[in-house]
């Protein structure tokens, strides 16, 4: 179940979602009306699955056709994950930041971290070493590079 916090700021609205994003989603009812230009907070979205795919996609081309300006930061891997399984997945917006998986090469940790897009170049990705915070091993990046940023080459 979906769950949505709103902040307004004179014509930017911040929404703060958090939770699986399902059957159940209705953003246009949780949210109301909106202001020119929306910044979408992914964090602590943990799921997404088609049903709410479609709801989500449903909400925002809706907000695009309003030309609304749509920013879509702290993406969770959940969101990374439909980013770069569906095309219009941001309905035009702009992805400022996502979470990067990383696993420690000592104790098996997982980790995240987060980047910001501007700071990745589609072409080479260079991603730092980090410490793991349990063990302070040295951390990968874990998933396959090709496919999890791919959206930053469209």
């Amino acid at each position: 179940m979906i769950k949505v916090a709103k902040e307004v700021n004179g014509n930017v609205m911040t929404l703060r979602l958090s939770g699986s994003i399902e059957e159940s989603v209705a953003l246009d009812e949780m949210v109301g009306p909106t202001p020119p230009e929306v910044r979408v907070d992914c964090k602590e979205i943990t799921r997404i699955n088609s049903v709410g795919v479609k709801g989500w996609i449903k909400y925002f081309s809706g907000l695009q056709a309003k030309n609304t300006k749509l920013t879509f930061f702290q993406c969770s891997t959940a969101i990374v994950e439909q980013v770069n399984l569906i095309s219009n997945f941001v309905c035009g917006g702009t992805v400022e930041s996502i979470y990067v998986p990383f696993a420690c090469t000592n104790c098996k940790a997982e980790l995240i971290a987060l980047f910001k897009t501007a700071d990745l170049n589609p072409d080479a990705i260079q991603l730092p070493e980090l410490k793991c915070t349990k063990c302070s091993g040295k951390a990968v990046f874990d998933d396959i590079e090709e496919e999890y940023f791919s959206f930053l080459s469209r």
